[in-house]
C-alpha cells in the first residue's frame, strides 16, 4: 500500500507567514477606501507626482477555516488625493491559496510605476510557483497586459507555465487569477483482512483516492478510519490488533489525535490501546 512521508522541515518553511506584521504608512484617503471590516496589507505608490499612480492590498479577518481574503486597489493621484480607478478581490491570494496552504503574496512584491503595477506571488516550496500579473493604464482604464502562473507541483520534476486567459474586456477589473484553496486530503486507510495500514497524502478527492490505490487496496477490503484536510491522523491498536483512529484538525497538534484514537479505543473497550503511528500534514504535505 502506498505510504507517504511528511516532509516535516518544508511544512515548517511552508508555514511562514509573508503578510505584512504591521499595518503599512498610507494616505488617509488610502486607507479610508478599505471595504468594510478589511484592514490595509499593503501599499505602493510609483512616487509624489501629481499624477502618481498607488495600488493598495486590503485583507479581511480570517474566516471559519481560518482564510483571510484580498482586494486590490489602484488609485490615480487627481488634486493632490488618490482616488480609486478600480477594485476586485480576485487578483491577489487569500491566505491559504498555496499548495502548502501557505501565503503566497508578499506586500514587498507589489510594484507600481506611472501607469503600470506588477505584482508576483509565490508558494512556499524549495522551487516556488510563481503566478505574474503585470497591470497598465491605457487611455485612462487599468488593462491586464500580462497573466503567466508557472506552477511546481511538490514532489514532481516537470512543471507547467500557462498564460491565464484575459476577460474579453481586456480590463484587470473583470480579471479572475483563479485563486482558490486547494483542497488535499489526508486518509488512514486500515486493509481488514491483513491488517495493513497506509497514511496517505496530497489526494484531491476521495474518490482520487480510491484510485490511487486500485492496485493495494479496494473499498471492499479497506476501511477509511479517518479523512480530513490539513491536521493530524493517528493511528491506534488495542491487544486484540483492532484498529482506530483518531484526528485533530490542527497541524501542530499531534497529541489530539492520539487521544482521540485512544479514546476510540477505549469506547470499543479496547485493552491496552496503544499508538502506532501520527502523521501531521499541511496542504499537499
Amino acid at each position: 500500500m502506498r505510504r507517504l512521508p511528511v516532509a516535516a522541515a518544508l511544512m515548517a518553511a511552508a508555514s511562514l507567514s509573508f503578510a505584512a506584521q504591521s499595518s503599512p504608512k498610507a494616505p488617509a484617503e488610502v486607507i479610508a477606501a478599505a471595504p468594510a471590516g478589511a484592514t490595509l496589507l499593503a501599499f505602493s505608490a510609483s512616487g509624489d507626482a501629481p499624477d502618481a499612480d498607488a495600488a493598495a492590498v486590503f485583507e479581511t479577518s480570517p474566516d471559519k477555516d481560518g482564510v483571510t481574503h484580498r482586494t486590490l486597489t489602484v488609485f490615480g493621484k487627481k488634486d493632490g488625493r488618490f482616488v480609486a480607478d478600480f477594485s476586485s478581490d480576485k487578483l491577489i491570494a487569500c491566505s491559504k491559496c498555496s499548495q502548502f496552504h501557505t501565503d503566497p503574496f508578499r506586500p514587498r512584491h507589489l510594484k507600481v510605476a506611472p501607469g503600470h503595477v506588477h505584482i508576483d506571488q509565490f508558494d512556499s516550496g524549495e522551487k516556488p510557483s510563481t503566478m505574474t500579473l503585470d497591470l497598465t493604464r491605457q487611455a485612462g482604464a487599468w488593462h491586464v497586459t500580462g497573466a503567466t502562473r508557472e506552477t511546481v507541483v511538490a514532489g514532481r520534476e516537470k512543471d507547467t507555465t500557462e498564460t491565464l486567459p484575459l476577460p474579453p474586456s481586456g480590463l484587470a477589473k473583470d480579471m479572475d487569477a483563479k485563486w482558490r484553496v486547494p483542497v488535499f486530503l489526508n486518509t488512514l486507510l486500515v486493509d481488514h483482512k491483513n491488517g495493513k495500514f497506509a497514511f496517505l497524502h496530497g489526494d484531491v478527492s476521495n474518490e482520487a483516492m480510491w484510485k490511487n490505490q486500485k492496485s493495494d487496496c479496494s473499498k471492499e477490503d479497506c476501511t477509511v478510519l479517518v479523512q480530513q484536510q490539513d491536521g493530524c491522523i493517528s493511528l491506534v491498536r488495542d491487544e486484540s490488533s483492532r484498529s482506530f483512529g483518531g484526528a485533530s484538525p490542527n497541524p501542530d497538534d499531534e497529541k489530539e489525535a492520539v487521544t482521540q484514537a485512544i479514546n476510540a479505543c477505549v469506547a470499543a473497550g479496547g485493552k491496552v490501546c496503544k499508538e502506532v503511528r501520527t502523521d501531521c500534514s499541511k496542504g499537499i504535505l
